[in-house]
């Protein structure tokens, strides 16, 4: 199945009781993963803005970080955040995160991405907004400064992001071109997107995920409840199975069919031994006998032996 994460983010607004929550709640639906997101505001901008105040009030301390870790651990799923500085990849990089996601805004910063590099750890890398080549560039400079591991998102930085924006077919357009695994960042509603996704051939989903989506913040109506996480997870359980390969042959799971499915050679009239067997003489109706693919062998040569209607040849 493809790896699944809860996208949290800071939407739990600096309440590690509600952060906690909805880590269970994640992990109830059957993620693999839950991710945060480590900043501080004036990492992202001014005072005077007015967005500042929205990410002031979702900071998270680098001790509740640890406890976020800490609670992703008793869930049993992985932890993942978003740096937004090197202070934050030290941070994370202490309390042994999965991984490291690199947001769209900073596909070309090369502060950011070298930092995240120098760890060795998994990098996710989200491409909103990005071009090919911007995209190759981040890549090459993570490869160069250590980055090993990494998987590109394809993602669209609209919120919400409406299906005929999402592009689906540039993933596989980007496993082709990049030779790398690609994973699908979502900012679609509901779940048809991301399935589709991984029947395309992403590897990694990630969603944005709440307990309630009338909670206060931006992200709450955008995001996943548990029952289309839950409805996410199995879906994407029956697309995995539903993509095996199976080479054609014996070892189909409808191999048995092949007799009550296909037609058979059957004498449609009385044929005397040494009649010539014409087309006309014959039935070819189900269940399969006489394979079709013996039928020149039959028409315009003598029958040897008498047949009666319905007998197969």
């Amino acid at each position: 199945m493809a790896y699944v994460i809860a996208e949290i983010g800071f939407s739990h607004n600096g309440d590690m009781g509600l952060a906690t929550r909805m880590i269970e709640k994640a992990a109830e639906c059957g993620v693999d993963a839950v991710k945060f997101q480590s900043f501080f505001a004036d990492d992202l901008y001014f005072p005077s803005n007015e967005i500042h105040a929205i990410f002031k009030a979702g900071e998270t301390s680098a001790e509740n970080h640890a406890l976020l870790k800490k609670a992703a651990d008793a869930n049993g799923v992985d932890f993942l955040s978003t740096p937004f500085s090197p202070y934050w990849v030290d941070v994370l990089e202490s309390l042994d995160t999965a991984g490291f996601k690199i947001a769209s805004m900073d596909v070309n910063n090369p502060v950011l991405l070298k930092a995240v590099a120098s760890k060795g750890r998994r990098v996710y890398l989200s491409t909103g907004a990005a071009m090919l080549g911007e995209v190759k560039s981040a890549i090459k400079l993570l490869w160069d400064n250590g980055a090993r591991d990494v998987v590109v998102f394809h993602c669209v930085s609209n919120y919400p992001t409406i299906p005929q924006d999402a592009t689906l077919s540039m993933i596989p357009a980007l496993r082709d071109e990049l030779g790398i695994p690609i994973g699908f960042s979502d900012h679609t509603l509901g779940i048809a997107v991301p399935i589709a996704a991984v029947a395309l051939g992403a590897v990694v989903v990630e969603k944005h995920f709440t307990i309630d989506k009338n909670l206060p913040g931006p992200d709450h109506k955008i995001s996943a409840d548990p029952a289309e996480m839950t409805a996410l997870v199995s879906a994407l359980k029956e697309v995995k199975a539903a993509m095996s390969l199976a080479p054609f042959g014996k070892t189909r799971a409808d191999a048995e069919k092949k007799k009550v499915m296909r037609r058979g050679i059957y004498a449609a009239v009385n044929v005397k031994k040494g009649e010539i067997i014409t087309l006309e003489s014959l039935r070819l109706v189900r269940p399969e006998a006489t394979p079709l693919e013996k039928l020149g062998k039959f028409i315009g040569k003598p029958a040897h032996k008498d047949y009666l209607p319905g007998d197969p040849l």
